[in-house]
């Protein structure tokens, strides 16, 4: 991962010193905690996930065996960084890891032998309290290409595609029962979202991807068991299509879906969209926000160029017509609060001609990639939404190679109302960030009214404080906080790393660092794992 910082960000932090009123509320940040681990050059690296409130498991693959079997390595830690268990899996050297799904005290890890979509898969289930596990051998008999997989109540589901056509089927845990969801199986259709609510009951979004005819998005609910609780039928306008899509997950009493949409058989974006699932409506439609509408979006680029963008896209919808201005970006998480969602979003740009919404048979799904994590403005509740994520998504399901560059732009935040109406959005600008795949750079907190911003860029924390109530905002640059005084960072491993929001005003970053001590008398150096925690107030 490049990561350079550029004159730009300290000519913006000075800028904002500058001309900040005198009673701004300044934002603070402060790294109570440190957690490192040696690594050597034949371990394999840490994948982290958010456990909230009961703190971070760490896992990776070992090269270390026992009864024929590959050791892979869980390591729970608490919210001062501290290690509370160790537990080790031995699993079969042919599985491979492809996804992972929280429920609170619990952890799931998703297997499937070998690289074919006829295999099996086998759900391990860790309870966090004691580090016991549960073994679940599940042998769908098809041809089946994983996109999705949640749990929902006392039951697994598990979506993707047979033939090229969505499929669901779910796993009952204290049955073995497999059951799969009727009312799929339909060409040229593709599964958008799979999604568990905070009740224990799930969504689904497929849309129609035909070429002749109305097109439509269909919403459908349904109980842990697989019965439909709710189906919703959306028209989608004739010269538009909705790219990408996240539905809420029932923290508020209304269901939206929230995505991107661009022209037909375009390979950008025109802006966002959103819909209020409401089966008893027929009247409703898909509200359609173009990029040069939002206040903040366009920041990325020059003055000039956004001025001009925005112009153009007041003409052109003055004159009833779609707005030209299109990019790359990919929606990663929906977030809901009490005055309606966020939506964050980042903008890329992918050094070769290839089209990163495509996957197999379809458009690309951000699912793979990203969405983990709900904000916590009403607690918990029984699931973490979303949390579960594709680990490891086929070959099929990534066209991107991995010497393809993508380059990040920005990221950017949009809060729409009850309604999907926007309110405001927000921005960060990225510095020269590349990676390997679509990636979620940064992520963000709301906290009192604040919202904080922040992404990692090699040693340095970025981070854009923005009292919502106020025409300002606060640009900061932290280093990346050390166990001794003495240490020093020699470098830090590119491509490795990020920040994500962990709970409240709390995250979390991590990545690889060489470190120098100059106090040792032996072994001055070393190559370290860290995760920081950072409080942002």
């Amino acid at each position: 991962m490049k990561r350079n910082v550029s004159c730009s960000w300290w000519m913006l932090v000075l800028l904002t010193v500058l001309i900040a009123p005198a009673g701004t509320g300044w934002a603070q940040v402060q790294q109570p905690h440190r957690f490192e681990r040696e690594q050597k050059n034949s371990d394999d690296y840490y994948n982290v996930i958010s456990l909230k409130q009961e703190g971070l498991a760490l896992y990776r693959e070992r090269d270390k065996y026992k009864n024929n079997n590959r050791i892979w390595e869980l390591l729970l830690l608490d919210t001062a960084l501290q290690e509370k268990r160790v537990v080790e899996l031995e699993i079969k050297e042919r599985y491979k890891m492809i996804g992972y799904e929280v429920v609170p005290g619990n952890l799931y890890f998703l297997y499937r032998t070998g690289e074919t979509t006829r295999n099996d898969f086998e759900l391990v289930h860790i309870t966090l309290a004691s580090g016991e596990s549960t073994r679940y051998s599940i042998k769908p008999d098809l041809d089946f290409k994983l996109t999705h997989f949640c749990k929902a109540d006392g039951s697994f589901a598990f979506g993707g595609y047979v033939n090229n056509e969505p499929a669901i089927f779910l796993y009952k845990l204290s049955t073995g029962n497999i059951k799969v969801v009727p009312g799929f199986f339909q060409k040229d259709t593709e599964l958008v979202d799979l999604r568990t609510n905070q009740n224990g009951t799930f969504n689904t979004v497929t849309i129609d991807r035909g070429t002749k005819g109305e097109r439509n998005m269909m919403f459908r609910t349904f109980d842990g068991g697989g019965e439909l609780l709710l189906e919703d039928r959306v028209p989608i306008d004739e010269n538009r299509t909705l790219q990408t899509g996240i539905t809420s997950t029932l923290e508020r009493e209304d269901l939206v879906l929230m995505g991107t949409w661009g022209e037909r058989n375009s390979k950008q974006s025109n802006g966002f969209y959103s819909v209020v699932v409401d089966p008893f409506n027929e009247q409703k439609k898909i509200r359609y926000v173009s990029f040069g509408e939002l206040t903040h979006y366009l920041e990325y680029l020059s003055p000039k160029r956004m001025k001009k963008i925005q112009e153009d896209t007041r003409a052109d919808l003055a004159d009833n017509k779609i707005p030209n201005y299109i990019n790359y970006v990919m929606p990663f998480k929906l977030n809901e609060y009490r005055d309606g969602y966020l939506l964050l979003a980042e903008v890329y740009t992918p050094s070769s001609n290839l089209n990163p919404y495509y996957s197999n048979p379809y458009y690309y799904n951000p699912y793979s990639y990203s969405p983990y994590g709900t904000y916590g403005m009403y607690g918990p509740g029984y699931y973490y939404p979303g949390m579960g994520r594709m680990y490891r998504p086929y070959a099929y399901g990534n066209n991107v190679k991995n010497n393809d560059d993508i380059k990040s732009s920005e990221t950017v935040l949009l809060a729409f109302d009850a309604t999907g109406k926007v309110k405001w959005d927000h921005s960060l600008k990225l510095e020269d960030i590349k990676l390997p795949s679509v990636e979620q750079v940064a992520d963000f907190s709301l906290n009192n009214g604040h919202v904080h911003m922040l992404y990692k860029n090699e040693s340095d924390l970025m981070v854009k404080s923005i009292p919502l109530k106020e025409d300002t905002t606060q640009l900061l640059q932290e280093k990346i906080k050390l166990l001794d005084p003495v240490d020093e960072i020699r470098s830090e491993k590119s491509g490795e790393g990020s920040v994500r929001h962990w709970y409240d005003n709390t995250f979390y970053v991590w990545g690889y660092q060489t470190i120098r001590n100059v106090a040792r008398s032996t072994d001055r150096v070393r190559d370290v794992f860290y995760i920081n925690k950072v409080v942002v107030h």
